[in-house]
């Protein structure tokens, strides 16, 4: 269902709306089915120019756009899909397309491709020519006079009401939308004349994730779409828009499902100074499954070189099925595309040699490559800077949703501290803001725990206030709470956790989600208590009296002001080739307790000789002034040295390093590894004496999945199994 839900990332060709017959009612749509009410077609236009530049822009379509008759031009498209857990994003997909488009307005169009790749390379190595190619680039044709402009994922069928929503200029979008004007702005062309530009901006009249906010921007000599900048009104949210049937077909550890757009970009080109044809059509998405997995998508396309064949005026609508061409009706098979009840058949043309696609000159030098390829920065700021002034939707208080149990991750959790301890979630938006309270209640200690907060997710970047009262982890990198850790606590009598309790108030900051996450931030005020261990059942405790959990940390009584700051920088996505990434933390809090703590790692992975790949890791911190002990550093576990305890060294200083050679296949890896690592007072820093282990470990999808099994080499000796996510192998 996350695919589906990327089935919105689209970019409507602005200002296109399905053609009328001369004399249509402007309040019907095309099939002249949907009569908007008078009343909204009163309050849809905030001001005069308004309605007069939505006139001109739909009059201007029905024009000049349909006197193109043929044109020639270079396509270039790329699409990224990756997915991101924790903290290391990986590439999940990416494919790249070089094409001629020969498209004609009477007849069958044509597609040569020049160049095409793909990879997938958490799952299989190298890189290809993409299997289905013939009826993935058919949607690289664009009919200049069409109802919009597919990327990438999008569908050919759609009612009436759909398509209307989706074109915000569209005759009927009054039912959907109100518009006003906004800024003027002028553009110097090539040729030194400057051309007038006004912007449109487009309100959505609801919170519907079939809806844009954004604004269009039109050239004020013929009206014409220069610019489209949009975004969704709202995120696609499964268990709120999706068939109920649809909600019950998915497993509770993969809600909640959800999938938005930040934004989409349209840009547009003067060509042969008469035509505005697309140029750039771009968007960055983001689709969530479960508390964790986040997949990140960013398409661009690009066209260059247009050879147009027009006439000097529009020609009349077409009313003929002609050769190629099925109208009212959908053509079958491959290399058909329609387009607002009009279907085209689309021939795609391969060289006899496929493999000299991959090496295309008009691909980027490398299918990992990083940073602008197609969609610059400069455009990227462009787009945020006009978003961040848009006009959404009237704020709607959404319906509210409760959640328990086992209906979503984490409200269900084992350890030795709360024994069972089963959760309820109620979550409610109001516009941008979306409220959430939690509750739980342990089996063990019948502490009750509460949590309440407001996010607030930007086009730059998202913000979460809460207050808690609950069980805090003294290192969360080790997801203590996750699944991994609650069924060993159960089962083997086994939890890496450890805890103390937390009574506050926290602010946090980062980046927004289809950003990569280079840093985040926290500012707390917090009440922090001892917590002890109130239960000793495992099932391993039913076959061996003897088997009992460890201590838990006995923490400090501390009442803190603190404030945290992460950043993190990471480049390569090959995962058989050179890639690093460098973090820096620092924390530092105020109150029963004054100390600052910083701390950097450094990680590097890089190709062998022969099916091999090798990676080390090290990583340092110190702290100044007094540390409670929750704040302390520590060294053991499958996040520090794998084979021993978590806390078997503490300190107010660290170190660690690691090491590994596993075979380069990365869908599933076989791993030799070393850790060492050391902790204690600052004053005593050695490298002498450290922890040191050994072991051999399975990796699935580049590290994603982690399975170890550890030796402790110095006392205590002893073997240990680690199943963790995240890993660096």
């Amino acid at each position: 269902m996350p695919i589906a839900a990327l089935a919105i990332l689209f970019a409507l060709q602005a200002g296109t709306a399905p053609r009328a017959d001369n004399g249509a009612d402007p309040t019907r749509t095309r099939a002249d089915t949907v009569v908007v009410d008078p009343a909204l077609l009163a309050d849809a236009y905030l001001d005069p120019g308004a309605r007069e530049l939505v006139r001109r822009a739909r009059e201007r379509r029905a024009a000049v756009d349909q006197s193109i008759r043929a044109y020639r031009a270079l396509a270039r498209e790329r699409i990224s899909v990756g997915i991101r857990a924790l903290r290391r994003e990986r590439l999940l997909y990416r494919s790249e397309t070089a094409a001629r488009i020969h498209w004609r307005r009477f007849g069958a169009s044509e597609i040569e491709v020049l160049g095409a790749r793909e990879a997938i390379p958490i799952a299989l190595p190298g890189v290809r020519v993409p299997e289905h190619i013939h009826g993935s680039l058919p949607h690289l044709a664009i009919d200049p006079a069409g109802e919009r402009v597919v990327i990438g994922f999008g569908s050919n069928d759609g009612d009436d009401k759909s398509r209307r929503a989706f074109a915000p200029l569209a005759t009927g979008s009054e039912a959907d939308y109100r518009f006003a004007s906004g800024d003027t702005t002028t553009i110097r062309l090539p040729d030194g004349r400057e051309v007038r530009l006004v912007e449109l901006k487009l309100i959505p009249r609801r919170r519907d994730f079939r809806l844009v906010s954004g604004s269009l921007w039109l050239e004020t000599d013929s009206y014409a779409v220069v610019q489209a900048v949009f975004r969704l009104a709202r995120a696609f949210d499964l268990e709120r828009d999706a068939d109920e049937d649809d909600v019950e077909d998915v497993p509770g550890i993969l809600k909640p499902i959800r999938a938005d757009i930040h934004f989409v970009t349209i840009d547009y080109g003067l060509w042969e100074m008469r035509w505005w044809l697309p140029r750039l059509v771009a968007l960055e998405g983001i689709a969530q499954a479960g508390p964790l997995i986040r997949v990140p998508v960013r398409y661009e396309r690009l066209y260059s070189e247009y050879e147009i064949l027009g006439d000097t005026v529009a020609l009349p609508p077409v009313t003929l099925a002609l050769a190629g061409d099925s109208l009212g009706e959908r053509c079958r098979g491959r290399g058909c595309i329609c387009d607002g009840g009009r279907c085209r058949r689309v021939h795609v043309r391969l060289p006899d040699d496929t493999a000299s696609l991959l090496t295309s000159e008009l691909l980027p030098p490398s299918i990992f490559e990083e940073g602008d390829v197609l969609l610059s920065g400069d455009d990227v700021r462009n787009v945020t800077q006009i978003l961040g002034s848009a006009i959404g939707a009237p704020a709607e208080l959404g319906r509210p949703r409760l959640v328990w149990g086992f209906d979503r991750p984490g409200l269900v959790r084992y350890n030795r501290v709360e024994g069972l301890s089963i959760g309820a979630r109620a979550e409610i938006e109001l516009g941008d803001l979306a409220a959430d309270l939690t509750a739980r209640l342990g089996t063990a200690d019948l502490e009750p725990g509460v949590e309440a907060g407001i996010t607030r997710d930007g086009i730059e970047r998202g913000y979460r206030l809460v207050a808690y009262r609950r069980l805090a982890p003294v290192d969360p990198t080790t997801r203590p709470f996750g699944f991994s850790n609650s069924l060993s606590a159960l089962l083997f009598g086994r939890d890496d956790g450890d805890y103390y309790r937390a009574l506050g108030v926290e602010l946090a900051g980062r980046p927004a989600e289809t950003r990569p996450a280079w840093y985040a931030w926290r500012i707390y005020a917090e009440r922090q208590r001892p917590a002890r261990v109130e239960t000793r059942a495992s099932l391993r405790r039913l076959l061996d009296r003897d088997a009992d959990f460890r201590p838990n940390i006995e923490a400090d009584r501390a009442d803190q002001i603190g404030a945290a700051l992460d950043l993190r920088i990471a480049r390569g996505l090959d995962p058989v080739g050179f890639r690093w990434e460098a973090g820096l933390s620092l924390d530092g809090a105020t109150g029963a307790f004054r100390y600052f703590r910083p701390a950097a790692s450094l990680r590097l992975t890089a190709p062998l000789p022969g099916p091999l790949v090798g990676a080390i890791e090290g990583a340092a911190g110190t702290s100044f002034g007094e540390v409670p002990a929750q704040a302390e550093w520590f060294v053991g576990g499958p996040t520090t040295v794998r084979g021993y305890d978590p806390l078997t060294a503490t300190g107010t200083a660290f170190w660690r390093g690691r090491a590994e050679v596993a075979t380069s296949f990365p869908g599933a890896r076989v791993a030799l590894f070393t850790d060492a690592g050391w902790a204690g007072p600052r004053e005593a820093f050695t490298a002498d004496d450290p922890l040191l282990a050994s072991g051999v470990g399975v990796s699935l999808l580049d590290g994603l999945l982690r399975f170890d099994l550890a030796r402790a080499l110095h006392a205590p000796t002893g073997w240990k199994a680690h199943f963790y996510i995240d890993a660096t192998l």
